[in-house]
């Protein structure tokens, strides 16, 4: 998204945004009659929202437990090598394990931070022997396993 198209969004946009965020099932009609816009000016706006890039993915969030996925965990990790290609390997890596649900490339001393789930203590163990302690491109790691999900949520302050 450019720099140009996070100034041009206005108060409707902004609006918008908000109550799809808020439930992304809301219809067009609704929205428009909350926000004082026609129906048809409302999908337009959401349609270049999305074409912009500021709208990146229509999706449901689904809670693990529902589907036995129990314990989630953050894990630390720091690579063997800083090198580009190790770095670019890493990533490439952890993008395509399912039980990976955020990766974060970081600095400060950690290569990445990772959020993952896994089905039970047994499950957890198996994946972090398997995506770290036997992964070569990783010097450390350290996990913690999450007590309480005090906040969690993808909504971006509009």
């Amino acid at each position: 998204m450019s720099e140009s198209t996070k100034r041009s969004l206005d108060s409707f946009d902004q609006a918008i945004l908000r109550m799809l965020q808020q439930d992304n099932k809301t219809s067009q009609r609704a929205i428009a009659e909350a926000i004082g816009l026609s129906t048809p000016a409302v999908q337009r706006r959401i349609a270049h929202l999305e074409a912009s890039g500021v709208i990146v993915a229509n999706t449901a969030v689904v809670a693990p437990e529902s589907l036995g996925q129990d314990i989630t965990a953050i894990v630390e990790s720091r690579l063997r090598d800083d090198r580009s290609v190790v770095m670019d390997r890493a990533k490439r890596y952890f993008a395509g394990v399912e039980e990976i649900q955020q990766c974060y490339f970081v600095n400060g001393g950690v290569s990445f931070i990772i959020v993952m789930i896994a089905q039970n203590i047994a499950h957890f163990e198996r994946l972090v022997r398997l995506h770290f302690a036997e992964n070569e491109d990783i010097l450390t790691y350290r996990t913690l396993i999450v007590l309480d999900k005090v906040k969690v949520g993808l909504s971006v302050p509009v």
